[in-house]
């Protein structure tokens, strides 16, 4: 094998400007590699994979490979893999600047929610100056499941504008005094029963697929508004739909979806109280995160264990 270094790269776009971008932002911390394409017949000399949804078996076809970076904070497109090279590390990204982005996202949701944004924007195009009593949010509580790195910025946020918040995670954790810890099967239903306000950003594991459906929504108190940052195959989506057209939910705000991009005939585009956006809450930053992706690369290559590695028996 050639001592060249070779990074295998793939985001599932045609379009080659991310690629380069890439290449560009890491030349000055690496020095001298080379960039192609996964699917190229050279990736089979790569070293490290710098991926996004690559295409079932490719990775284990690379036997070269030291490292697999995932061009994000979910891992889930990599553990849909029936074959990873057992040679190689795997990391996640865990940008600030993602952390930043998805909690703008998330408070950007739950106050237009609570503001009554929509209902406004109808007025607005009736020319209709009509005044509602508003909705009081002082200490109104808020549930975030999934308390990683991006979870504790966006639950820290919610805090500081006077959200009653808490958060959840699998095991038993301490996240300070601003944000009151559940944890467990037993913590989980204790928040899904008492918060007014649910946000998600867990990763997708066996265990969270299908994790918010009828029985869950319709614990919830009647009027809840939901917001799905985490993945898609969480929801049961017929479930969410149902309980939002009854009222039992009072909005839904989306980011992901169990199928993407969402079809034109998903019911989810003629309701109302779903609010739709097309997986754009958090993007991976290529300037922010660089530094991050030459860290672990080095770190690889120097024969170190590099920081954020996937433990796979967890799945993220």
């Amino acid at each position: 094998m050639s001592s060249e270094l070779v990074i295998a790269y793939y985001d599932a776009s045609p379009d080659t400007t991310r690629q380069e971008r890439w290449q560009a932002l890491l030349t000055p911390l690496l020095g001298t590699f080379r960039m192609v394409g996964l699917l190229d017949a050279a990736a089979e000399q790569a070293q490290i994979a710098l991926v996004w949804s690559p295409p079932t078996g490719r990775l284990a076809q690379l036997s070269a490979l030291k490292l697999i970076i995932s061009l994000g904070q979910g891992v889930d497109h990599l553990m849909r893999e029936p074959d990873l090279p057992k040679s190689a590390h795997i990391v996640r990204l865990v940008d600030p600047n993602m952390s930043h982005a998805l909690s703008q996202w998330v408070i950007l949701n739950i106050l237009d929610h609570y503001r009554e944004g929509r209902l406004y924007r109808a007025y607005r195009a009736e020319k209709a100056f009509i005044q509602r009593p508003q909705i009081e949010t002082a200490d109104l509580p808020v549930a975030v499941y999934g308390m990683g790195a991006i979870g504790q910025v966006i639950a820290s946020q919610l805090a500081g504008l006077g959200f009653d918040v808490h958060g959840w995670s699998r095991t038993k954790r301490d996240f300070g005094s601003q944000i009151t810890a559940y944890h467990g099967s037993d913590g989980f239903r204790q928040l899904t029963q008492t918060c007014r306000c649910h946000v998600c950003i867990l990763p997708l594991t066996p265990e969270t697929e299908g994790l918010f459906s009828a029985e869950i929504f319709n614990s919830m108190p009647t009027g809840a508004l939901f917001i799905n940052g985490g993945r898609g195959k969480q929801v049961v989506e017929a479930d969410l739909l149902a309980a939002i057209r009854s009222g039992q939910l009072g909005g839904a705000a989306l980011d992901v979806f169990a199928v993407e991009p969402l079809p034109d005939s998903h019911p989810f585009w003629d309701e109302p109280n779903i609010t739709i956006w097309p997986h754009v809450a958090a993007q991976t930053n290529p300037e922010t995160a660089a530094r991050q992706v030459a860290s672990a690369i080095t770190s690889v290559l120097a024969g170190k264990t590099p920081d954020n590695l996937v433990d796979l028996a967890r799945g993220y």
